[in-house]
């Protein structure tokens, strides 16, 4: 008799339940995502509101349980491919605080460029999911495949709007080039496992400490260290960075420019400091250079720009050089957790200013010139005091949130003993200050001109409202997060 599987004899592992629990809020925004796309391939609802109510209560049960949940979860789950720590925690935090921001500005400004399209929203969840997954991969294939779950859902975001051509090659530029990081990326994953013989970071370390071929693990390194630097939009590997952001819906752009560079941040920095703190001089000197150009490239290249979505993409590039530095001086860790509270403002600040680019629509299409913002706070005061206040931010003007954020990035650098590093980013500042101060002194210093047309959408008005009083209670009271950032940090007992 040819025997029979009994269903009986199947034993699920004790901690698989624990390890779903700690995952909650990756479970909770994938099984939204497929309803919203069930929903919108089986009834196509004209009112997308329904979406976008599935995909809010998504994310804010996703927070809900992030810090009510995972908060206390220690350890690693599914076979050491997640962990669960408080470095993860902040992170995920960070990411769902921009996804919400971005989503809470889309539908008006969708209705203004004329995207009805449902599959946005389930996008959005998905790119949400991969993340969170690699704010939380301690295993590198792990971590790739989160980056391709999130890479694939922006490179269709890019290129929703199927009637704007920037969009479509938007869309196609970004695509094309990550996947040669990704593949990058990949080949330096498999030099690693050739090295070490495990893709677990835990496991990388522990091999390092043994002994292992130098020459196949530096190079594997390197790879993976080419295949971030793409995602953080560091120098060289910075191109696609104004092109996409300029051609992509202004939307995504803001999520791209937050939530992206919050995760690949904190995938990169899990992957340094828990795989190969112990080779740290093999690899500082590198991300020195690196750091150094991208302050300089990112900050320089502004300066010319007289497109609004081109300033914070180039701005974008100066400021993966600060954070970059931060990752530089990891050693110290009482002071490089600055890079963590660096990224949760960025989140604040950014989305502000894109918040406010999502109005700058007409006749369909994105008008985001600088001088269209002529003006503008004759018309719309609390608008421009928002759109300035997040600008002075992104600058570093005391007493805001982007201040406090520089101050402890450049304590940490020169704490580490890299006072030309920051002395290269203090240059970079500087260089900061004028571009960020060109469109202030348009919207208030300018008298000729008007401004573009802008409709008034109460969403707008509340994400701004909530990102200026973030920038200003943050950068008056660091303290409300510094402990949770070195908290953060320290959790990877690095």
């Amino acid at each position: 008799m040819t025997p029979m599987l009994s269903l009986a004899a199947v034993s699920v592992p004790a901690h698989l339940g624990a390890d779903l629990l700690a995952l909650s809020p990756v479970v909770v925004l994938f099984l939204s995502a497929m309803i919203v796309l069930i929903v919108e391939a089986v009834h196509r609802p004209q009112d997308k509101r329904v979406h976008l109510i599935t995909t809010m209560a998504a994310i804010a049960g996703a927070l809900a349980l992030t810090v009510l949940v995972t908060a206390d979860a220690v350890g690693s789950g599914f076979g050491g491919m997640v962990s669960f720590d408080q470095y993860g925690v902040f992170f995920n935090v960070a990411v769902l605080i921009a996804s919400l921001l971005a989503v809470v500005v889309s539908p008006d400004y969708l209705a203004r460029i004329g995207v009805p399209i449902g599959e946005y929203y389930a996008l959005t969840l998905f790119a949400a999911v991969g993340m969170l997954l690699m704010n939380m991969a301690s295993d590198l294939v792990m971590l790739f495949i989160a980056l391709e779950i999130m890479s694939i859902s922006f490179y269709i975001l890019c290129s929703i709007k199927r009637s704007d051509p920037r969009s479509i090659e938007s869309g196609f530029k970004y695509f094309i080039l990550g996947a040669f990081s990704s593949a990058i990326l990949l080949y330096g994953i498999a030099f690693i496992y050739g090295a070490t013989g495990t893709v677990n970071l835990d496991g990388i370390r522990a091999a390092i400490a043994q002994g292992v071929d130098p020459h196949l693990l530096y190079a594997g390194l390197a790879l993976v260290i080419v295949g971030f630097c793409f995602k953080i939009a560091a120098v060289p590997f910075h191109m696609w960075t104004p092109d996409v952001y300029q051609g992509a819906p202004t939307s995504i752009t803001g999520l791209m420019a937050t939530g992206v560079k919050v995760a690949s941040f904190a995938a990169f920095g899990r992957v340094l400091v828990v795989g190969f703190l112990d080779v740290k001089d093999e690899w500082v000197g590198v991300l020195w250079v690196v750091a150094a150009l991208t302050i300089l490239v990112g900050n320089l290249a502004a300066l010319v720009q007289d497109d609004l979505k081109r300033i914070l993409a180039y701005s974008s590039i100066g400021h993966a050089g600060f954070l970059l530095m931060a990752l530089v001086a990891v050693g110290d860790a009482s002071q490089a957790s600055g890079l963590l509270f660096y990224l949760l403002a960025y989140v604040f600040m950014s989305m502000g200013a894109f918040a406010v680019l999502t109005l700058f629509s007409f006749q369909g299409q994105d008008v985001t010139d600088v001088r269209g913002l002529t003006g503008l706070s004759r018309e719309r005061p609390w608008i421009a005091a928002g759109l300035s206040l997040c600008l002075l931010s992104l600058a570093g003007i005391p007493p805001t949130m982007g201040f406090v954020a520089k101050f402890y990035v450049f304590s940490a650098a020169v704490s580490a003993g890299y006072t030309g590093l920051a002395v290269i980013g203090a240059l970079g500042g500087a260089l900061g200050v004028y571009y960020y101060l060109r469109p202030i002194v348009l919207m208030y210093m300018t008298p000729d001109g008007e401004p573009v047309p802008i409709e008034r959408s109460p969403t707008v008005n509340g994400v701004l409202g909530l990102a200026c009083a973030a920038v200003l209670l943050f950068g008056v009271l660091p303290d409300l997060i510094v402990p949770l950032a070195k908290a953060g940090l320290a959790s990877l007992g690095g």
